[in-house]
């Protein structure tokens, strides 16, 4: 808002600047539906992308269930519409938006960063808005302080003044001094034995040398186990993502989603998760068992 003084009639003229968001969920294969604007979306099997014209930014949630894989898809979804935006239409809600911003649920609480960008985010979903048709919505921003023109004051005039130069005095260059280095010295040597050998520093024996932590608590068997379980899912999927979580915990991952979790012990054992080969067949869950088992057998 701002004011226009006119042949002493003053005018009050107030801009409104009308900007709108939208809300998607993104689904398995890389494909994002609008939803209606609630925070309550924001829960931890989801991934959802918020575009938001206001503060010209592409908020993408990543629930806490979700997978290396839905992550990912996610992120490229959020990339492609900060470029494009998604056609409502005749009109194209958040084309050219200028940053992704990303919230992983896991980390607040956690994440100083994280918890800011939270924090960020909670303020657009908690603004006043109005819900059109199609899932979009539109918030109202007015400016908070009022423009008021003054007028001009006149400047006192300056009178230009020409520098005064200071005649240079001329000074007589002080002599150069050549230093004269002092004179070469003869090395001299320490006579020694052909046969004297300079001591060396002992080395620890192998059984003295200190491993790392995880090294030295992981026992090898167990090493082992981890990778037969690796190598049984790759008889039967080309492509997998295996990530170590806080809490020791192994994630293993396809593209089209997760496919087990499992946690190991010192005493050689290996625990799977109940959701781990959920979706899979009972053909291949129960071939990769089988590698695994026959794997095991070697180390007995």
């Amino acid at each position: 808002m701002f004011y226009i003084y006119y042949n002493e009639i003053t005018v009050r003229v107030e801009i409104v600047i009308t900007s709108y968001a939208l809300m998607f969920n993104v689904l398995e294969g890389g494909v994002s539906e609008p939803i209606e604007w609630s925070k309550d979306n924001l829960t931890d099997n989801r991934s959802v992308i918020i575009l938001d014209e206001s503060n010209q930014i592409v908020w993408l949630w990543h629930g806490s269930r979700q997978g290396l894989v839905a992550r990912r898809t996610a992120l490229r979804q959020a990339d492609s519409l900060k470029g494009h935006g998604y056609t409502v239409g005749k009109s194209i809600i958040g084309r050219d938006l200028k940053n992704i911003m990303e919230i992983d649920q896991r980390k607040i609480g956690r994440d100083p960063t994280t918890d800011e960008i939270y924090g960020k985010l909670e303020i657009v979903l908690n603004r006043d808005n109005k819900k059109l048709e199609n899932y979009v919505v539109t918030f109202e921003m007015s400016g908070s302080e009022p423009l008021i023109s003054k007028p001009i004051e006149e400047k006192p005039v300056v009178k230009e003044t020409k520098p005064t130069i200071k005649p240079v005095e001329k000074t007589s260059p002080e002599p150069i001094v050549k230093e004269i280095p002092p004179p070469a010295t003869t090395p001299t040597f320490k006579p020694t034995n052909e046969y004297d050998i300079p001591e060396e520093k002992t080395k620890p024996k192998p059984s003295e040398e200190k491993l790392p932590t995880s090294e030295q608590t992981m026992d090898p068997a167990l090493q082992a186990k981890i990778g037969f379980v690796v190598a049984g899912i790759l008889d039967h999927y080309d492509d997998i993502w295996v990530s170590k979580k806080n809490d020791g915990s192994y994630s293993v991952e396809m593209m089209d989603g997760p496919i087990c979790l499992f946690k190991v012990s010192e005493g050689a054992k290996i625990s799977f998760s109940p959701d781990s080969f959920k979706g899979i067949s009972t053909t291949v869950k129960l071939e990769i068992q089988k590698k695994f088992v026959s794997l095991s057998k070697l180390i007995l």
